[in-house]
């Protein structure tokens, strides 16, 4: 394997660093890379506006110019991204590209149309694509390394509001950002789970702003084939310690239950901690107002 790529078998292209969008060493040839028999500037790059609504659109204008004594072609890649992301933004993200032939001395305007889905990411809270108001970067060039020319947009609009995870279900592949987990099936046909890479450390799974107002408890998805824990944090607040249980196989998955060791309302970044042989498919903050059910008994039977 060629120093600098990450594992072929390490599918988290962020973390990993695949593709131009997330590979941070320098390669040989970047992303849109070619050659050329003339030479071409790039010049007055122009946006139709400064800012955009977020579901609006903005026209990217500039001048291509072939500087050479010979004909030629060169492709326009017009690129985009994020600034001060909340997420683990693209490095460059490809939106749009011109091919344009041109003799000695010739130029031309081009013009790109930019929606503001093309600035999207997929928001793992609410489970969609979203854009994100704030500031973002548009970039020209003639390859994911030869970049001429840039420009700054604003996006307005709402700020994304706090995830929502009392009493509802969270996936823990949802997290933001992760250290030292690895991505498992959570049965043999369906599903997703995380667990520890190495048994001997301890795995961390980030949620961003978690709003826990009105937790009380708090219960995981679990399956252990040996000791096992998670431990729930606020900020550096221990919220919960949970033990998880042998059940015997990792698709043996059971729920285990745990009360908050202290008070958790407003937003805070959730940490949970994987320590042992646990997988984890999923957690759920509950309130006062959805208390589970009394179990049935000769003396308090259930109601039909």
């Amino acid at each position: 394997m060629a120093s600098g790529l990450p594992q072929p078998l390490d599918y988290d292209i962020i973390k990993a660093g695949w593709t131009y969008q997330y590979h941070r060493a320098d390669p040989l040839y970047p992303f849109g890379h070619g050659l050329s028999y003339t030479k071409f500037a790039y010049s007055d790059l122009r946006l139709s506006s400064e800012t955009l609504a977020q579901d609006g659109a903005v026209d990217v204008s500039m001048t291509l110019t072939n500087t050479g004594t010979r004909p030629g072609s060169e492709v326009v890649q017009l690129y985009v991204r994020a600034l001060n992301a909340r997420y683990e933004a693209p490095r460059l993200r490809l939106t749009d590209f011109r091919k344009v032939a041109l003799p000695p001395g010739g130029s031309r305007e081009l013009t790109f149309r930019l929606p503001a889905e093309h600035l999207a990411h997929w928001d793992v809270a609410s489970g969609a694509f979203t854009v994100d108001p704030g500031g973002y970067e548009v970039l020209v060039g003639r390859s994911a390394g030869g970049i001429t020319l840039t420009a700054p947009v604003t996006v307005s609009g709402p700020a994304p509001a706090p995830r929502i995870v009392v009493d509802r279900r969270t996936s823990a592949v949802d997290f933001d950002d992760h250290t030292g987990i690895t991505l498992l099936d959570a049965t043999r046909t369906t599903g997703d789970a995380v667990a520890p890479a190495n048994l001997d450390q301890p795995a961390t799974l980030l949620f961003r702003s978690i709003d826990l107002s009105g937790a009380i408890r708090i219960e995981a998805e679990v399956t252990g084939a040996g000791p096992g824990q998670l431990e729930f944090l606020a900020g550096d607040r221990l919220l919960a310690e949970i033990s998880v249980p042998f059940t015997g196989s990792r698709y043996a998955w059971t729920t285990v239950p745990g009360d908050l060791k202290t008070s958790s309302d407003g937003v805070h970044d959730l940490q949970v901690n994987l320590r042992g042989d646990v997988r984890l498919a999923a957690f759920r903050f509950g309130s006062a107002r959805l208390r589970p059910p009394p179990e049935p008994s000769d003396q308090n039977l259930p109601f039909l």
